[in-house]
């Protein structure tokens, strides 16, 4: 039996069979510059098609499969492809060298969010490339723990029913591919190791470790505890006086968090939407889109994060360098388009509007008194509560100043990375570098809120990592907002607890 340790992406244990797949592409050159410009566009035609057809198949990652698209779609992609292969090159050359254009421009980033769109960007290149060579994934009907240079998220995609674990020696903790591995509940690490293709392994992200060659008696141990662990159901236990919340990026999320028994929404990211068009939303649009979560919702609490562009994450039609308050004074327009469909929408009075970036109570009472106008403009009689996600240092330390709002909502990775300067990436590996400096630090945002009346909720990743919520819970935080499979997480630590 030999032992390897690695980075854990998302937990889990993991017990099955090996399986390798190779990324490299073969070529076959054409003879002539059309015949590779041909061959181009169709391999292009054909990877757009199919990820259309994954789209329909897998509504539920509609989002990013529709980024694919756009990018394939892009015609500056295509234009440059063509032009590689006039000046001589072949198409795999010629994609290759576009996209890795756009990947290089990534690495270049400071920020580490944007560095791990390189990984989305390969899956799409190795797309493309797969149908110009003819090379075909193989795909297994029986279950196994994938082994790979790094992680395409359309394949898992495609075939998480069949996936127990992943192992790929490179990847990182906010990468498309992470998150989505948390979503399915699949355990993933990244670290380098030998197996022979369907070999026994045992992934177990608690010990940070992979077994190959495992005794029979690890076998029978492990068999014997995933067994115990597939009878946890994923649905919330009683937590009187606690708040169990979700967070979402679209409505099809939504069935689990109602599936799930959560108590609402605690963040409804509606960047999200805007992420996958290439122009603005109309009103229309946007009062389907909120008024279907607040009826699927049926009456419980729901908290939409008003537009979040900026710094990582960008669009050509909105105008914001940083995120936070500019989102709104450089895009009037487009703000209150947005508050106008989320106010059409409340029909159940339950909404709460949520401001990011927040730095200063002057910044708060600003975006709210703009809202409140839109809404006399409206005539809208609805109630809505306003608040705050408590991501800067700026925020944090004038915090006694923010009696106005309804409710506080900590960002812990934006936070995090404000106070300490880790990335998001690296926040969960270095936690006993800094959860005691931040567990002091929040101690007086609980007290304040509990003097004035104010809502507390922890979100983010750090909500969903049992050590830190446990500590949270210590302090007197009592509403958590994470990921609808974190459910089990927050119903570990409350029966700790009570």
């Amino acid at each position: 039996m030999n032992c390897y340790t690695g980075e854990v992406l998302s937990e889990g244990i993991a017990l099955g069979k090996a399986h390798r797949i190779y990324l490299n592409q073969s070529e076959e050159r054409s003879f002539s510059i059309e015949e590779e410009q041909d061959k181009f566009e169709q391999a292009l035609k054909t990877s757009i098609a199919e990820l259309k057809e994954i789209r329909e198949a897998h509504q539920e990652n509609y989002e990013y499969l529709s980024m694919q698209i756009l990018l394939l779609e892009d015609p500056n992609l295509k234009e440059k492809s063509l032009q590689e292969i006039e000046r001589g090159a072949s198409a795999i050359e010629a994609i290759t060298h576009v996209i890795c254009e756009y990947m290089n421009s990534l690495l270049d980033a400071t920020s580490s969010y944007l560095k791990e769109r390189v990984l989305d960007l390969s899956d799409v290149k190795n797309r493309v490339l797969r149908h110009l060579s003819g090379t075909k994934v193989q795909r297994l009907d029986a279950p196994f723990i994938l082994i790979s240079e790094e992680l395409h998220p359309s394949f898992l995609i495609q075939n998480k029913e069949h996936i127990l674990g992943i192992i790929t020696s490179k990847g990182g903790y906010s990468s498309h591919g992470a998150i989505l591995c948390r979503q399915f509940n699949i355990p993933y690490m990244v670290a380098s190791i030998e197996a022979e293709e369907n070999s026994i392994l045992i992934l177990d992200t608690r010990k940070k470790r992979i077994l190959t060659a495992p005794t029979s008696e690890e076998v029978e141990y492990y068999d014997t505890l995933l067994k115990s662990l597939s009878e946890e159901k994923f649905f919330a236990v009683s937590h009187p006086n606690f708040q169990f919340l979700a967070n979402v990026s679209d409505n099809i999320e939504l069935d689990k968090v109602v599936s799930y028994g959560f108590d609402g929404i605690g963040l409804y990211r509606t960047e999200m939407i805007f992420m996958n068009s290439d122009r603005p939303f109309t009103l229309d649009e946007q009062y389907e889109i909120y008024s279907m979560a607040i009826e699927q919702m049926k009456g419980k609490r729901v908290c939409f994060r008003t537009f979040d562009i900026g710094d990582d994450k960008q669009l050509a039609y909105v105008k914001a360098s940083k995120k936070g308050i500019d989102n709104y004074i450089h895009n009037p327009i487009l703000f209150k388009t947005q508050i106008e469909a989320l106010l059409k929408a409340n029909s159940y009075n339950t909404m709460r509007i949520m401001f990011p970036m927040i730095r200063s109570a002057q910044e708060f009472e600003f975006l709210k008194k703009w809202v409140l106008h839109i809404q006399k403009e409206m005539k809208n009689t609805s109630h809505v509560e306003f608040g705050i996600m408590l991501e800067t240092k700026e925020a944090l330390e004038d915090i006694e100043t923010f009696q106005d709002v309804h409710f506080i909502s900590v960002g812990t990775n934006d936070l995090i990375y404000s106070i300490y300067h880790i990335h998001r990436d690296k926040q969960k590996n270095e936690l006993e570098q800094y959860l005691n400096d931040l567990l002091f630090q929040l101690s007086r945002v609980v007290q304040f809120c509990s003097k004035e009346g104010i809502d507390l909720s922890i979100c983010g990743e750090l909500a969903a990592i049992g050590p830190a919520l446990r500590e949270f819970v210590k302090i007197g935080v009592k509403s958590f907002s994470v990921a609808a499979p974190a459910i089990k997480v927050l119903n570990h630590i409350y029966k700790e607890f009570f």
